[in-house]
């Protein structure tokens, strides 16, 4: 895994930052996303300080993260449990078949 040296600019501050060069696009598309929170926020109330405005982008996307993370969640156990049906189908259907070619 090779590292890359980058810049990014969030809220006006320019850091530089070694990531994994594969989490690059990542990296940069989290700055633009978090760039366009602060706008709006800016934008749409009145709120100055840079501290207030970075703690309402991280709440808010900090919530849409566990938001996603508990569907995801969700989503896993229910494909879990269908899987876990077809097994019981398939084996099901295995012993009829066996039934059928060796007749007892």
């Amino acid at each position: 895994m090779s590292e890359k040296s980058i810049k990014v600019e969030i809220a006006g501050t320019l850091f530089s930052l070694k990531v994994a060069e594969e989490d690059e696009d990542n990296i940069k598309d989290a700055v633009e996303l978090i760039n366009e929170r602060i706008h709006d926020f800016e934008k749409n109330f009145s709120v100055c300080d840079k501290k207030e405005v970075l703690s309402m982008v991280l709440l808010q996307l900090v919530s849409q993260l566990y938001k996603k993370a508990r569907l995801s969640e969700q989503e896993l156990s229910h494909l879990k449990e269908l899987f876990t049906d077809v097994a019981l189908m398939l084996n099901l259907h295995q012993q009829a078949i066996q039934r059928i070619d060796n007749p007892s």
